[in-house]
């Protein structure tokens, strides 16, 4: 049976946003390869299905959206780290199909959509990069403001595993962390903090619940609730 990969890509985004990954509306800039994702040898933007696909798979702790294929890792001179499990991407491009021989009618020429299937893996799955491939290019700079240090010491006190720089904010129960971008990528310090204590909210939620067990919290009621709490 001919596989349907565009029935893949969509049952996997709804199992991740079933599962609780879905990003959310981000007040920071968006920078390919430190907040967006991206091609580590090409520098070049991930786009279309791909974002949210590799977006998905930052929860796995990545310092950097930055993912290669194994060969682009071998042509670097490095190696993909043994029991690595890369992630799907897909490259769609329109094939012009020619009219059949014999034809004049131009009308009959028509684009066909094409998907190709391939495999990534993040820079922190992989050994022996260029230093280069690691670090990407610097990050635009745009929050002109300066820490709290009240607000710092808050979040400290809350014991909370606070990963800044990691490219995208979400909460991840399932390792008990929350993803921050960099202080510098935002539009404000008021912007940084918000999102930091709105993240914090899910956090502080999901441990209060620890105890219950409560399974597939995320898209349920509890968490639409919570949702409204860190919103306000």
């Amino acid at each position: 049976m001919k596989r349907d990969l565009y029935a893949e890509v969509s049952t996997r985004i709804v199992a991740e946003l079933e599962a609780g990954a879905a990003p959310w509306v981000k007040p920071w800039s968006a920078t390919a390869g430190m907040n967006t994702p991206c091609n580590a040898a090409t520098n070049r933007p991930y786009s279309g299905c791909n974002v949210l696909l590799l977006w998905m798979a930052q929860t796995a702790g990545y310092r950097t959206p930055r993912f290669l294929t194994f060969k682009q890792a071998v042509e670097l001179g490095g190696n993909v780290g043994r029991s690595e499990h890369g992630t799907k991407v897909y490259f769609v491009k329109q094939l012009n199909v020619p009219n059949k021989e014999g034809s004049d009618d131009n009308s009959a020429a028509r684009f066909v959509p094409m998907m190709r299937e391939y495999t990534v893996f993040n820079v922190d799955q992989c050994e022996n990069l260029p230093d280069s491939i690691y670090a990407g290019r610097p990050i635009r700079l745009r929050n002109p403001d300066m820490r709290d240090e009240l607000a710092d010491a808050f979040l400290h006190s809350t014991g909370a595993d606070i990963r800044e720089g990691q490219g995208e904010a979400f909460y991840v129960p399932s390792r008990d962390y929350i993803s921050m971008p960099a202080f510098d990528a935002f539009k404000g310090a008021d912007h940084f903090y918000n999102v930091a204590f709105h993240e914090l909210t899910h956090w502080a939620g999901h441990r209060s619940r620890l105890d219950r067990d409560l399974k597939n919290r995320f898209g349920a009621r509890n968490y639409a609730a919570e949702e409204l709490i860190a919103l306000s």
